[in-house]
């Protein structure tokens, strides 16, 4: 299946919506004291080593791709070129190209987060509380949304599910310390102590995705609990396959206990949100 281009540009972002696509007044060279960040923005988070970098080559060659930004009272506020910005302000530069354009209010939000996810700028945090904010905003369901921003729902919701980790763990996810494979494994432990403790472990002892699964797995069983473990025949290399397609289709865990052509699919969620959210993916 070929994979759909993220927001479809711009023509799907406003049509069908009663908004204009945003008029363009050219490149022009406007001084940076007149320019101001956009507190809006999804990306939140900017790499020093990485913007003095992108200093470095502008002192030597100058900015060749111009920021785009809106006209606001007697300035402009930046609309995509939040890391180019900072770095022009950094090598010392007077004035930046920009291309000036007319965007409707309530767009200026969605268009930063397209273009951070077409140039996978954003973190995995931010790029979830992105998704949650225009959610909240626009009162619109995932699967409106993961139309707009050219993802699936499950991959939305996903997102959303690890926006309910400790901030600790956040944290980490935000570093790229931990994986969002290995967020959402965490995430099948009910008690944030456990949470904390497999984060520790991944830290510590470099703990794959599939490692974080099993223990998570293990762990599910209340402590205390006195286990009798069965001696099992290997799994059937199918049915494991199956499994991991499940798993990554429905974000959760999945286990299918097959014996002679017949069996039980389970599929586990977390939540009411996540229960409607696997029965509209098996609908």
């Amino acid at each position: 299946m070929a994979k759909r281009a993220l927001g479809k540009g711009l023509d799907a972002l406003f049509s069908g919506e009663g908004g204009q696509l945003p008029q363009e007044e050219g490149v022009q060279r406007i001084p940076l004291s007149r320019i101001a960040s956009n507190a809006d923005q999804p990306r939140k988070h900017f790499d020093n080593n990485t913007i003095e970098g992108l200093a470095d080559s502008i002192r030597g060659n100058g900015l060749i791709q111009p920021i785009v930004v809106r006209r606001v009272d007697d300035g402009y506020e930046i609309v995509v070129g939040e890391r180019r910005f900072r770095a022009a302000q950094r090598a010392g530069l007077e004035e930046i190209p920009a291309i000036v354009k007319t965007f409707p209010e309530d767009k200026r939000f969605d268009i930063a987060l397209i273009e951070n996810l077409q140039r996978e700028d954003l973190n995995p945090i931010e790029e979830a509380e992105a998704f949650r904010s225009i959610l909240k905003r626009d009162t619109i369901t995932q699967e409106q949304l993961a139309a707009r921003v050219g993802k699936s729902r499950s991959y939305i919701a996903n997102m959303l599910r690890i926006l309910e980790l400790p901030e600790e763990v956040k944290d980490n996810v935000s570093r790229g310390t931990i994986s969002v494979g290995q967020a959402k494994a965490i995430l099948s432990l009910p008690d944030e102590e456990e949470r904390r403790r497999i984060v520790e472990r991944i830290l510590k002892e470099g703990l794959s995705v599939r490692e974080v699964e099993r223990i998570t797995k293990r762990d599910d069983v209340p402590r205390g609990t006195k286990i009798v473990r069965k001696k099992l025949s290997p799994q059937n290399p199918f049915v494991a396959a199956l499994e991991d397609r499940l798993r990554t289709r429905y974000g959760t865990k999945v286990k299918i206990d097959y014996r002679n052509g017949r069996g039980v699919i389970r599929i586990e969620f977390y939540s009411n949100d996540d229960l409607d959210r696997i029965v509209e993916e098996i609908g």
